[in-house]
């Protein structure tokens, strides 16, 4: 019970001191301190509950990387608007009449989820902006390799 309790403590401090520090000021590579702010709590939090034996800080670093990680995840689509959860929202908004395709389309507007998607790659450093051309360089490359390898292993193709 322990683990469970650490496990959620650890992870609840830093997603106060997340919040906080955003609404301070959100910082220019989020996900990388995002990541750090994370792991540091992790590593403040195991010393501070150095009463546990050895196997009880596996369990909780195991349950804390699950949160974290699941957070992770969800973190780009909180961030950012994502296109699913415009048409979703969109669709809702229109209430029992629907909502029109020609109305969705006028909605999807390149500046409203590309343009802002294209400037977090370059803010990354995943690609780079050079000529009114979009390159992705090493970094991105690094980047992108193990989820082409796992979409490969289920045989997904290209596309999302």
């Amino acid at each position: 019970m322990n683990i469970l309790i650490y496990g959620f403590v650890f992870f609840g401090v830093a997603f106060l001191l997340h919040v906080a520090i955003w609404r301070i000021k959100k910082p220019a590579n989020s996900i990388k301190i995002l990541v750090l702010l994370f792991i540091l709590v992790l590593i403040a939090g195991s010393i501070l509950s150095s009463l546990y034996e050895f196997f009880s800080y596996v369990y909780i670093w195991f349950l804390f990387i699950s949160l974290f990680t699941a957070y992770l995840v969800s973190y780009p689509a909180i961030e950012v608007d994502s296109p699913s959860l415009v048409i979703i929202r969109c669709i809702s908004e229109s209430g029992k009449a629907g909502l029109n395709i020609e109305k969705l389309g006028d909605l999807l507007q390149n500046d409203l989820l590309v343009e802002p998607r294209l400037k977090d790659l370059v803010d990354a450093g995943l690609v780079d902006l050079s000529f009114s051309a979009y390159r992705i360089n090493k970094k991105g490359v690094m980047f992108i390799l193990p989820f082409i390898f796992y979409r490969n292993i289920l045989n997904l193709g290209k596309g999302g």
